[in-house]
């Protein structure tokens, strides 16, 4: 695993100890002014930091959330030991894509008119920029997907990757998910009360499942994990942190605040996965709550629908978010992976991450000791 985000930099060591530290990186926002904002915190990536791990001939001429990509998967890399080539996928989620690019694009047009259009920047402006330039840096040349979805994105590369591998579109996929902040997008979801403090009120902060809960907080960052076939990793002698026992996402026909929001949808992949597990297969439980309470309550909703022996399972915990400690963006669905492989890696069984979106969009990734 490799990550770039507000509070490490690093592979596995850097992640594990990180978690185990539990540190926030939320704080005021520093990147830019908000001064007539109702939101003011944000988990940052310090520029220095992002700067001391860039190529000064190749990386300085890539966009910052491109850097942070293109960064993250070689840590990742580096941490399995593997380079790039035919066998090497890749898979990157984002909530919202190459924003500080397409800003300035746009920009250039509505001061200039078309000569102000710059073909340099363009590329930058369309979602899968991300993945590209990875690709480029570290020469995956099998598939190459581009995932754009609300609060899961990092889980949902993480599950697409593993599908692609099972089923012998490539050997290894690196996975994970990439976001950063940005002012225009900052300013406006906080505009629209979408970040904490809602319209509702309180003190500003990420509270995930909290009865105070009044909004996300948002941050940025990068983290991918190498997925790797299991032969082919025993083979070269690979550190197998833990084994993806099983991982589904599908859709669910209504979203929070509708009067058709718990309906049973027996045909959800999630919910046959979830209903089919046997009691105590899982202690822990890793979920996607960032305190929006209508994801918060929803995830809930739906875990205690589904799985509600989980609940009286002994020692069982309610899900873990890491959103407190490190903002919510699109790499955080891909440190709950992380986390949830490092728990297994421990003898700790195996671990479910868990995701849902606004959208509708639900996951379910059960992590275990590697067989």
């Amino acid at each position: 695993m490799g990550t770039v985000n507000a509070c490490t930099v690093g592979g596995a060591g850097a992640v594990a100890a990180a978690l185990g530290l539990g540190r926030t990186a939320i704080a005021p926002v520093r990147a830019f002014a908000i001064h007539d904002c109702r939101s003011r915190l944000a988990a940052e990536v310090e520029a220095s930091t992002l700067l001391a791990l860039l190529d000064r001939d190749t990386d300085r001429r890539l966009s910052r959330v491109c850097q942070l990509t293109v960064t993250a998967c070689r840590l990742a890399l580096e941490d399995a030991k593997i380079a790039g080539g035919p066998h090497l996928g890749i898979v990157v989620g984002s909530e919202f894509g190459d924003l500080r690019s397409t800003e300035e694009f746009v920009a250039a047009f509505l001061r200039r008119g078309p000569t102000g259009l710059s073909p340099l920047i363009f590329p930058n402006t369309v979602m899968n920029t991300m993945a590209a330039a990875a690709a480029i840096a570290v020469d995956a040349r099998a598939a190459s997907v581009t995932l754009n979805q609300a609060t899961i994105a990092g889980d949902l590369a993480v599950i697409r990757a593993t599908a692609l591998v099972a089923r012998g579109y490539a050997t290894t996929m690196i996975a994970g998910g990439v976001d950063e902040l940005s002012a225009p997008l900052y300013r406006h979801l906080a505009d629209l009360g979408a970040l904490s403090p809602t319209q509702g009120g309180g003190a500003e902060g990420c509270r995930p499942y909290a009865p105070e809960h009044n909004g996300p907080v948002l941050g940025e960052g990068a983290t991918f994990l190498v997925l790797e076939e299991r032969e082919s990793a025993r083979v070269r002698g690979a550190t197998i942190y833990a084994e993806v026992k099983s991982g589904v996402w599908g859709n669910i026909p209504t979203a929070p605040h509708t009067a058709q929001q718990f309906r049973v949808d027996v045909q959800s992949p999630v919910r046959r996965f979830l209903t089919g597990l046997v009691p105590g297969v899982f202690g822990r439980c890793y979920g996607s709550g960032n305190g929006d309470p209508g994801v918060d309550d929803w995830e809930m909703a739906l875990l205690d629908r589904d799985h509600p022996e989980a609940s009286r399972q002994p020692g069982f915990r309610p899900p873990l978010s890491l959103a407190p400690q490190f903002g919510q963006h699109g790499g955080l669905g891909a440190l709950r992976v992380a986390a949830a492989t490092l728990d297994a890696a421990r003898g700790m069984g195996p671990v479910l991450v868990h995701g849902i979106a606004r959208g509708g969009c639900r996951t379910a990734l059960l992590i275990g000791a590697p067989g």
